[in-house]
């Protein structure tokens, strides 16, 4: 029995009967293929994925993966977040052009009254993938490793340094507040 190759954009099933797993995407409550290559179903996690036969790598973000973005635009409400490429094993990420956003209520258990209070446009953070379709890409900063993992001076601009209460630019002194990934300014961007 020879494998059946699906294609970008083949239908695979619908989402009330398996879960979007690698080298997939959902969209309208139907999985579809994001690669070139052949299904692969686990009927025990009730999942369904690609596995790719091409050798190119995935274009297509997926839900659970942790990426690195730039805050954009930044309201009371929601940031837009502009995502960087990721690898991920023998896989690579590349950001779909799609809006991108992290919610208000995405950004921690607890009441947050405003997005601004929490990030500022240009700081880079790390963020996890609530869900991911060709139109709308949803993040969340609700994890200990998830947040600003490095921030700016809004007087200077220049690089923040961490210290008991917060944030302190070392250049002005300028103070600050953030949602601080745990590894802030340990991560090489």
């Amino acid at each position: 029995m020879t494998e059946e190759l699906l294609y970008p954009g083949d239908f695979i099933a619908n989402a009330e009967e398996f879960l979007p797993g690698d080298g997939t995407y959902l969209d309208n409550g139907n999985i579809y293929s994001a690669e070139v290559g052949v299904v692969q179903k686990d009927l025990e996690k009730r999942v369904v994925s690609v596995e790719n036969r091409t050798g190119k790598l995935p274009l297509l973000q997926r839900r659970g993966l942790e990426v690195i973005g730039v805050i954009a635009r930044a309201s009371e409400k929601a940031a837009f977040v502009d995502l960087l490429p990721v690898e991920e094993g023998k896989r690579r990420y590349i950001p779909i052009e799609a809006s991108t956003v992290l919610r208000v209520s995405n950004i921690r258990h607890g009441f947050v009254k405003s997005l601004k209070d929490e990030f500022k446009v240009g700081d880079i953070v790390r963020v996890r993938i609530l869900e991911a379709d060709p139109q709308n890409v949803i993040v969340s900063t609700d994890g200990p490793n998830l947040g600003v993992i490095k921030a700016f001076c809004e007087k200077c601009r220049f690089p923040l340094d961490k210290d008991e209460r917060g944030l302190i630019c070392p250049q002005c002194g300028w103070k600050d507040h953030r949602h601080l990934a745990n590894d802030y300014r340990e991560v090489k961007v």
